[in-house]
């Protein structure tokens, strides 16, 4: 079933709760198997509503966030700017998109990815990329789907323990 109406916008601080919620959802779905289940499992609510709280009060220079906002209710997030890439000073990057996983497959999705792809392009970007866990086959396929395309770009994320294969996805916008 799809969605009818998403309406994307930039978050209150009063939508941190739910953030988190969909980020330690998001996660716990799509990374079980790939993080440890102790990282998973202990990532913790307050902690993150805190986070979102002082992210969406004092973002990074140039970082934009957006939420997917349907049926009164916030869905779904994404997180862009500049590259952190030395590489691709002039590129822009997709740091994050999560959409809780009641609503995957349902339209929000679309809806967060159109308007960053939007923004990125208004911000004066001609190309942006954005990392994906090499084995997330349900995201490399919803990027694909929008035409951005594994460019051989590989890192491993050492955020985390053990560390997270991860593969560049990126599109030429203009």
């Amino acid at each position: 079933m799809t969605i009818t109406h998403v309406s994307v916008r930039p978050p209150a601080e009063t939508d941190a709760p739910a953030l988190a919620d969909i980020q330690i959802a998001a996660w716990r779905a799509a990374y079980r198997g790939v993080m440890s289940d102790d990282y998973l499992d202990a990532m913790d609510r307050e902690r993150y509503a805190e986070g979102w709280i002082r992210n969406i009060a004092t973002p990074k220079s140039g970082t934009t966030h957006l939420v997917a906002h349907t049926e009164n209710q916030v869905v779904g997030f994404c997180i862009l700017g500049p590259s952190t890439d030395d590489g691709h000073p002039a590129w822009g990057q997709i740091y994050a998109i999560n959409v809780h996983p009641k609503w995957w497959a349902k339209g929000a999705g679309s809806a967060l990815f159109a308007a960053a792809e939007e923004r990125l392009d208004s911000l004066g970007y001609d190309k942006a990329f954005l990392w994906v866990e090499a084995t997330n086959t349900r995201a490399i396929d919803f990027y694909t789907n929008r035409g951005w395309l594994d460019d051989g770009g590989t890192m491993q994320d050492t955020r985390f323990d053990p560390p997270v294969p991860e593969r560049r996805h990126s599109r030429a916008l203009t």
